[in-house]
């Protein structure tokens, strides 16, 4: 059955977020399977340029996020968004966000009786407590009205899908009540994939971290995590592949700890051939967030072959496996363990060798087009649920 389908979200290229390529791996499967595509979006940051897409990309005005300036929220309503819904004339709308242009997808999908499947991709409480203004007791407050407010917004989908049963939990505590599907992320394993490697004697072992530089990554502890591992191996590097409001502490860290040529701040790749290829000419790919869904970063360095040193938080454990394709340490973990795993992937050729290849194999389950046939079965069931209700469906064909 050929679908046509529109795509809601807050974040799309040329952001560089795991939310934004997720979304457009997406949409570039669906066409390139004969599906019809449209993706309504926030309108890009002045400077940067959007690919050309296979299908439309339209665009709406939004407010910077003051913590997050490449992201943009916008207006809860558009005047012109239901002409573009009427002339596109979808069987299902697609939203990936539960801020401003989710609310026009809900309106959209209200007013042409068109069923919404809803993907929550983001732990959004912990982001709110990170970086809200007011003192940490009203912080902590904070996380269950954030987790509230979007059990409320994905009550309103026909279908809700997430990455993770982690993430699916946070739902559950804001008190959403309908079924939800686990659908993972979609991985371009065409693309990431392991690269011939010099014999470790050769050359210097690095070490990877991949993603935005900020608080809620956790990176200021990672390098004292790291801080043995250095001390103890003098040729290992560690790369910071990234951007974020966070690079100015992390520079001046790494200088009042001596580590400028131990620790490169790389910046963001934005070619992803370019970025594939950096990531597998690295050999460890390390982070110690708390806050992770599925993250795509993770992902692409297992498809690269990069077995991965993690903290056991949040939807880590449902991809990394311990002793398999990496190695998981309790957060909080005071006895060094997490620089004894990665010092053992370090010394150990073999079981670096084995853990890559274990690494790769894994990735595998996670591709694009092993997880689209998922996501075509939950465009289906909404369909079906919605039918079932006996309203009126906006079905234009």
């Amino acid at each position: 059955m050929r679908m046509r389908v529109m795509f809601f979200t807050d974040t799309y290229p040329p952001q560089q977020n795991g939310v934004a390529i997720s979304v457009s791996s997406l949409a570039q499967a669906l066409a390139r399977h004969g599906h019809s595509v449209m993706v309504y979006a926030v309108r890009a940051k002045r400077g940067l340029s959007a690919a050309e897409e296979a299908f439309p990309v339209a665009r709406v005005h939004a407010l910077p996020v003051p913590f997050y300036p490449e992201l943009g929220v916008a207006a809860p309503l558009s005047l012109s968004l239901m002409r573009r819904v009427k002339t596109f004339r979808p069987d299902i709308i697609h939203c990936h966000t539960p801020f401003g242009v989710g609310w026009q997808a809900v309106r959209a999908g209200h007013r042409f009786h068109v069923p919404i499947l809803g993907t929550h991709h983001t732990f959004l409480g912990p982001y709110a407590s990170t970086y809200s203004p007011f003192g940490r007791r009203i912080n902590t407050r904070l996380v269950p009205l954030v987790e509230r407010y979007v059990a409320g917004f994905y009550s309103h989908c026909a279908l809700v899908t997430c990455a993770s049963r982690s993430l699916e939990e946070e739902l559950t505590a804001g008190g959403f009540r309908q079924r939800v599907m686990i659908i993972p992320n979609g991985t371009d394993t065409a693309r990431f994939h392991p690269l011939p490697r010099t014999p470790a004697p050769e050359r210097p072992l690095r070490l990877l971290y991949l993603g935005r530089l900020a608080s809620e990554k956790n990176l200021l502890h990672l390098i004292e995590l790291l801080k043995p591992v250095f001390k103890r191996h003098p040729t290992v590097r560690l790369d910071l592949v990234g951007r974020g409001p966070l690079e100015h502490d992390l520079a001046a860290m790494i200088r009042h700890a001596r580590l400028e040529e131990r620790i490169r701040l790389i910046g963001a790749i934005s070619q992803r051939d370019t970025l594939a290829a950096y990531v597998a000419a690295c050999d460890i790919c390390v982070t110690a967030s708390l806050t992770e869904n599925q993250p795509l970063a993770l992902l692409e360095s297992l498809a690269c072959g990069l077995p991965v040193v993690a903290l056991a938080a949040n939807g880590i454990p449902e991809i990394i496996r311990d002793r398999y394709n990496g190695f998981l340490v309790k957060p909080g973990d005071t006895t060094g363990e997490f620089a004894a795993r990665v010092e053992q992937l370090l010394t150990d050729d073999e079981l670096r060798r084995r853990m890559s290849r274990n690494a790769r194999a894994s990735a595998d389950a996670y591709s694009i087009d092993t997880s689209l046939p998922a996501l075509i079965a939950a465009y289906e069931q909404a369909l079906a649920l919605s039918n079932g209700t006996g309203k009126r469906h906006y079905r234009p064909h």
